[in-house]
C-alpha cells in the first residue's frame, strides 16, 4: 500500500484530489475524497477501453491502473512535466496571464493540434476544459497541449462506442462548447482576436 501525505500533495478538486507518486515523480495518483466513486470508475473503464484499442498517448496522460492508499484506491496515471522537471500548469493558467497576440497565435495553433490528436485517436473528453488541459513546455520552446483529466464515455450505450461517426459527432460538440468557452479564461482585449483566431482554425481542420 502506498502511503500518501501532505507532502505528495498537488490539487484538489470537488470529488478528487491529485498526488505525486511517492516512488515514481512521473506518475501521480488520483483518490476520492467526496466518497463519491461514480466519476473514477466511469473514467478507469473508459481507459481500459481505451489501452484495449491502443491508442496514442501522445496528448493524453497514460493511464497505468490502480493502486491502493492510505487514501483509498487511486487511479495511477502519468504526470506531465515540463523540460525543467517542473510540473505543467494548466491551459487555463496560461490563457489568464496572456500578454501578447503572439503567445495567443501559438496557443491556437497548439489547440488546433489537440483538437485533429482527439480526431484521429477518437478520444471523447467529457469535461474538456482549460483545467484539464495542461501546457507541457519542451526544449524545442513550442510545447504541447495534455488532456489530463475528464475523460469518459461518449456514449451511454457502450456498443455505440465502437462506431466512428457517433464518437467524432460527441467529440465535436465537446469541442465547439470548449472552444468558446475560452474568451472567459483571458483578458477582454484578447477577445475579438480569440475569435477571430478561433474562426480561422476551425476552417483548417
Amino acid at each position: 500500500m502506498i502511503t500518501l501525505n501532505d507532502t505528495h500533495f498537488i490539487a484538489a478538486g470537488t470529488n478528487r484530489a491529485c498526488y505525486v507518486h511517492p516512488e515514481d515523480p512521473n506518475k501521480c495518483l488520483k483518490v476520492v475524497i467526496s466518497g463519491n466513486n461514480k466519476e473514477s470508475h466511469r473514467e478507469i473503464s473508459y481507459y481500459q477501453f481505451l489501452l484495449k484499442r491502443d491508442i496514442s498517448w501522445a496528448m493524453v496522460a497514460r493511464f497505468y491502473g490502480t493502486q491502493a492508499s492510505n487514501k483509498g484506491e487511486a487511479e495511477v496515471v502519468e504526470l506531465i512535466r515540463d523540460n525543467d522537471d517542473n510540473i505543467s500548469h494548466s491551459l487555463d493558467h496560461y490563457f489568464r496571464i496572456l500578454t501578447s497576440e503572439d503567445e495567443l497565435k501559438k496557443f491556437i495553433d497548439l489547440l488546433i493540434e489537440l483538437k485533429r490528436y482527439l480526431f484521429t485517436e477518437l478520444i471523447y473528453v467529457k469535461d474538456l476544459n482549460a483545467v484539464n488541459i495542461v501546457y507541457q513546455k519542451s526544449s524545442n520552446e513550442r510545447g504541447k497541449l495534455v488532456v489530463i483529466d475528464g475523460l469518459a464515455y461518449p456514449n451511454r450505450f457502450k456498443a455505440l462506442n465502437n462506431i466512428d461517426f457517433f464518437t467524432k459527432k460527441k467529440i465535436n460538440k465537446s469541442w465547439k462548447h470548449f472552444i468558446w468557452t475560452l474568451k472567459k479564461r483571458c483578458s477582454s482585449k484578447y477577445h475579438k482576436n480569440l475569435k477571430i483566431l478561433l474562426i480561422e482554425s476551425e476552417n483548417q481542420l
